[in-house]
């Protein structure tokens, strides 16, 4: 797989097919290899771009800490090397966050960003309910095996609905990320990343058209967060909401979640 170096670290990335470019950033622990499901869609009209993010996956993992501003200016010294000067984003989660900084810090860069799953952070923003909150600080725990985890974060990364329809999908969800389950360096990284991330006074600053998108039924970043960042960003966004679907609204429901952010790119 290549690499790329930027900013002393080497980021792994893939390209799925051609033309317009298509960037997708993944959430906490997210590898690229997680976004199979939209990669294999959207790599038909766009040139795909995924990678795994530092501390995960085959990129470097840094010993010192870094914020979300940092993995945005890694993503953006990653455009450079593919010399692709503005791109159309899709980010869920902690991907969303970093999408959020590259829209306000490096406008140029973003031609249309979808923010999914996502917050603008800080103590206005909605937590995650109480159980969900309790499984992810259990889950976090380094003495935890993988398998004993992903057993533990099914019920509050998924709608009960898909869990109990749709067996081989979540066995392969839960297969893929016990196969790339990070170090608990590399998680330590991203988790105190994204934990201090605040972006609200800054929301109104984002000059690219943006779809929020989410699950109505997401336990670690309820569906209210999509509303404020909506409100924040006030007329350059818009709202699509998955209905029955959990965090992993991507996954659960791809059809309708591809559709409607093909028909927003595509939008004049």
């Amino acid at each position: 797989m290549p690499r790329a170096e930027v900013n002393h670290i080497e980021i792994s990335y893939k390209i799925h097919g051609d033309g317009e470019a298509l960037l997708l950033i993944g959430g906490y622990g997210m590898v690229k290899e997680s976004w199979d499901l939209q990669a294999s869609y959207f790599s038909r009209y766009f040139r795909v771009i995924t990678f795994d993010n530092r501390g995960v996956g085959e990129s470097s993992i840094p010993a010192q800490p870094y914020t979300i501003a940092d993995m945005a200016a890694d993503t953006v010294a990653l455009l450079d090397v593919l010399k692709i000067k503005a791109v159309n984003i899709f980010g869920v989660s902690m991907g969303g966050l970093i999408a959020q900084v590259l829209s306000l810090d490096f406008p140029d860069r973003v031609k249309k960003v979808v923010l999914g799953c996502t917050t603008h952070g800080g103590r206005h923003a909605i937590p995650a309910d109480a159980e969900a909150m309790g499984i992810l600080a259990e889950t976090s725990n380094s003495d935890i095996e993988p398998a004993e985890a992903m057993k533990k974060k099914v019920p509050i990364l998924f709608s009960s609905d898909f869990i109990r329809n749709c067996p081989e999908k979540l066995e392969n969800f839960i297969r893929l990320n016990i196969k790339y389950w990070p170090t608990s360096q590399g998680a330590e990284g991203q988790f105190k990343a994204l934990s201090v991330f605040n972006s609200k006074r800054r929301l109104g600053e984002i000059k690219s058209p943006v779809l929020l998108i989410t699950g109505t039924e997401d336990k670690i970043i309820p569906p209210q967060n999509s509303e404020l960042l909506v409100n924040g960003i006030t007329s350059r966004a818009r709202l699509h909401r998955v209905h029955g679907a959990g965090h992993s609204f991507f996954i659960e429901k791809p059809d309708e979640v591809n559709k409607a952010i093909h028909e927003f790119f595509k939008a004049p």
